[in-house]
């Protein structure tokens, strides 16, 4: 039989980014990750706030692990994929955001298995539609570290 943990745990992120229009994008948020310790996946709930733009989001993103090497016995290397869905608000508009992703960063497995601090860089498009059928998209370059802990 096999058994599973949850690990859940806290991250904060700076993202840095520019849209077609040369606007550049500086936000600062804090998320919710959460990992099973068997399966290559991470779902990410976050929030992020646009110092530069004024306009507030939520997002939640599902990444896919594609590779997740040792580096030696307590540290590992990871890559992979993901994509998001998630809401905007700013000045008086919402738009809705969808997004793609490429993922990468360090982990370390502590207290055998409990403890799971990471950093990860993750290079993105996000495409924006709002009410009217307008339309934007922006590259970004979240960086975000955290810690999960299993239970």
């Amino acid at each position: 039989m096999k058994t599973y943990a949850l690990g859940i745990g806290p991250q904060i992120e700076i993202n840095t980014g520019v849209n077609f229009y040369n606007d550049f994008l500086m936000q600062t948020g804090a998320a919710c990750s959460i990992k099973f310790d068997n399966e290559p996946v991470v779902i990410t709930v976050s929030t992020d706030y646009d110092i530069l733009m004024n306009r507030f989001d939520a997002l939640c993103t599902v990444d896919y692990w594609l590779i997740n090497p040792p580096i030696n016995d307590y540290c590992n290397f990871f890559g992979g994929i993901g994509a998001g869905y998630g809401i905007e608000a700013w000045k008086t508009d919402f738009t809705l955001n969808s997004v793609k992703r490429i993922v990468f960063g360090f982990n370390w497995i502590y207290l055998d298995g409990f403890m799971e601090p990471f950093i990860q860089l993750a290079i993105q498009q996000n495409s924006f539609v709002n009410a009217n059928f307008n339309t934007d998209t922006t590259f970004t370059f979240p960086v975000s570290s955290g810690i999960r802990f299993y239970f």
